[in-house]
């Protein structure tokens, strides 16, 4: 679990000239299988050390992301509750925000990084209750 409002947060949207470093690779792990990052944010050194799980955990099935979990969730995902009450539980735009600026981090450093056996899982903000205009700032890949 990642609580946004205990960490450095280094988006890696802030610096586009900036490159995602490469966590020195002392050895495989060979035996994850099944790695949950609740409360995956922009953070340049999430986003990083996603990309050396993807690179070295050689057996890994499955990796979910779930952007919306974090400080304000109180220890249980925030997802939409519309069925029940017709709107999401309250969350801080600042998460919400931060949610969709993840989606774009996945989107743009994390998808082509999945291995065709690995199972990628989002969870994302509420498109329903959620949604928001977010412009994230055009970053080339190099």
């Amino acid at each position: 679990q990642v609580d946004q409002s205990d960490m450095r947060h280094d988006s890696v949207f802030e610096d586009p000239s900036s490159h995602l470093r490469q966590i020195p690779e002392h050895r495989r792990h060979e035996r994850l299988k099944k790695v949950q990052i609740d409360g995956f944010c922009s953070a340049k050194s999430i986003v990083e050390l996603t990309c050396h799980i993807l690179k070295n955990a050689t057996s890994l099935e499955s990796l979910t992301l779930d952007c919306i979990f974090g400080a304000d969730a109180v220890g249980e995902s925030v997802r939409c509750s519309a069925p029940e009450s017709g709107k999401c539980m309250p969350t801080s735009r600042r998460i919400i925000l931060e949610a969709h600026k993840a989606l774009g981090a996945v989107k743009r450093y994390i998808v082509e990084k999945v291995p065709s056996s690995v199972k990628l899982h989002i969870g994302g903000p509420c498109t329903r209750c959620h949604v928001m205009d977010v412009m994230l700032p055009q970053v080339s890949n190099m």
